[in-house]
């Protein structure tokens, strides 16, 4: 299976620090966040990793190189923003992907790789990895029918427990490509508004999950990651 990571958002919600610096070379527990990520993404039966980057992407390359933990890594960069869904579509088209497992790089999801993978039915064009947390409000909550597809995605200001989109997707190229050119979100342009065209599964792990996002996660990401190490 290849893999592609999301790394070209600017992070503006973390102000200064992400001012010169994408927000996966952040360092967190000492070492840049990308690392953690890219560590649990080797746990999986990965072979090669593609990285849809951009701002100050030469950072990204300084550090991983061609290789991770064995596997080869090549680059997917915006000459202009693109938008999550334009720079995963670019992503893949340049590594000629008909599918792909979709990773965001500012966000850890310790979940089975290998069982979301076998557990995403093969009559979709797009499987989400969904976590339950206690409250829903900063990521929207996403809900499920009795079949296991999502019947709705990132519902604003919905307080208390529920569901949300944990940012790791098996997402086929074929229903991407209907934006052509347009800069896109994958999130708003894509998920919210598929599903009620086409099946889209949700499945649920209850596995470690961080996102790094507002400066309050940043730091708690800090001390958790410290405590549990990046394994």
């Amino acid at each position: 299976m290849k893999a592609v990571v999301l790394c070209g958002g600017l992070g503006t919600r973390l102000g200064e620090l992400t001012r010169n610096t994408p927000k996966p070379m952040l360092h967190v527990a000492g070492r840049p966040f990308i690392a953690h990520v890219l560590d649990h993404l080797c746990t999986a039966d990965v072979d090669e990793i593609v990285l849809a980057a951009g701002f100050a992407w030469e950072s990204l390359n300084s550090f991983i190189g061609d290789h991770w933990a064995g596997r080869p890594v090549r680059y997917s960069v915006e000459d202009h923003p693109l938008g999550t869904g334009g720079a995963l579509l670019k992503a893949m088209r340049s590594a000629q992907l008909d599918q792909a497992l979709v990773v965001n790089g500012d966000s850890l999801f310790r979940l089975d790789v290998n069982a979301f993978l076998s557990q995403s039915p093969s009559d979709v064009s797009t499987a989400v990895a969904l976590r339950k947390v206690d409250d829903c409000v900063r990521f929207g909550r996403v809900t499920l029918d009795a079949h296991g597809h999502i019947n709705s995605f990132g519902e604003k200001g919905h307080a208390g427990p529920g569901l949300i989109n944990a940012g790791i997707y098996l997402q086929r190229r074929s229903p991407l490509e209907a934006f052509g050119e347009t800069p896109f979100s994958f999130e708003a342009d894509y998920l919210a508004t598929r599903f009620a065209a086409e099946p889209i599964a949700g499945l649920v792990f209850d596995d470690y999950f961080i996102d790094i996002g507002v400066p309050s996660d940043f730091e708690r990401a800090q001390r958790e990651l410290a405590a549990v190490g990046s394994s």
